[in-house]
C-alpha cells in the first residue's frame, strides 16, 4: 500500500526526496513574492486561457485511478486546474528510538528551484510515544505554488491524528492537527505527545533542520529539548 502511495505522490509533486544538507536561507526563497506578485498570480489562476491543460488531464486520470486513496486523507485531493509552474517539494521521514521513547514524524519543505540540491524545511511534525507502532502517511502537494501545502495521517493503536499544513511565500505558515492550530512563526518543530485518555500535549520548538549541517544533529537537538522539558511534558512522552 505504501509503495503505491509513494508512486501516486510522485505524480503530484515534481520532487519528493530525502536530504541531510543545510538549506538556503528562507529570505532567498521569499523575496520575489511581493503582495502585488501574489495578487497577479491569484488572478492568473482563474484565467482558463493560462491553465496547463496537459497537467490538468494528468491529474484527472490519476484521481480517477486512485480516488479511494486520496479520499482517505483529511482533505480529499481532487483535481483542479493551475497555470504552468516549476516547483519542487519534498518530505523527509524522521525516526528516533532512544531509551524506550519513539519519535516518528516528517519534515516538509521545498527547493529554491527545480534543480536545487538542498531543501528549505518549513515544518517538522513528530509524534513522541512509548510504542513504535505508529503508521504515518503524508501527501506533499506542489499544485498550490508558490504556497506549500501538505497533509497526512498518523495512525496509532487507539486513535489517529489528522493534520493539514500550509506555508505562504511571505513566511506565514500554520499547522492544524486534530483541530489544534499552530502558528509556525513561533517554532517550526511540533512535538505531539499522545495520552492514554486520548488527549495529547505538545511542544513547539524553534529548532529547524535548516539550522544544522546534518539531520542527525537536528534529531539530537530534539531529544535534548524533550529531556530538558518540564515534568509535565516528560510525563506526556510516556
Amino acid at each position: 500500500m505504501k509503495n503505491l502511495l509513494y508512486l501516486i505522490l510522485g505524480l503530484f509533486t515534481l520532487a519528493c526526496t530525502n536530504s541531510t544538507e543545510k538549506s538556503q536561507p528562507k529570505s532567498i526563497l521569499t523575496k520575489k513574492w511581493t503582495p502585488e506578485k501574489l495578487k497577479e498570480h491569484a488572478q492568473n489562476q482563474v484565467d482558463s486561457t493560462l491553465w496547463d491543460k496537459t497537467l490538468f488531464a494528468q491529474d484527472i486520470e490519476t484521481y480517477q485511478n486512485f480516488k479511494s486513496i486520496f479520499e482517505a486523507y483529511p482533505l480529499n485531493k481532487s483535481p483542479f486546474p493551475v497555470t504552468n509552474y516549476d516547483y519542487s517539494v519534498a518530505s523527509t521521514p524522521i525516526e528516533i528510538d532512544t531509551n524506550g521513547r519513539f519519535f516518528k514524524g516528517i519534515s516538509i519543505g521545498d527547493f529554491e528551484h527545480i534543480d536545487a540540491d538542498t531543501i528549505n524545511y518549513k515544518l517538522s511534525l513528530i509524534l513522541v510515544h512509548n510504542s513504535p507502532e505508529i503508521d504515518e502517511n503524508t501527501l506533499v502537494d506542489s499544485r498550490n505554488y508558490p504556497y506549500l501545502t501538505a497533509q497526512g495521517i498518523f495512525t496509532l493503536k487507539n486513535t489517529t491524528y489528522d493534520w493539514v499544513f500550509n506555508s505562504s511565500p511571505d513566511g506565514f505558515s500554520t499547522l492544524m492537527i486534530n483541530m489544534k492550530l499552530f502558528d509556525l512563526r513561533f517554532g517550526e518543530t511540533i512535538l505531539i505527545f499522545p495520552q492514554e485518555n486520548l488527549s495529547f500535549t505538545y511542544q513547539q520548538l524553534t529548532l529547524s533542520p535548516n539550522d544544522f549541517d546534518q539531520m542527525n544533529d537536528y534529531k539530537n537537538a530534539i531529544i535534548k529539548a524533550v529531556i530538558s522539558s518540564s515534568p509535565t511534558e516528560k510525563e506526556a512522552a510516556n
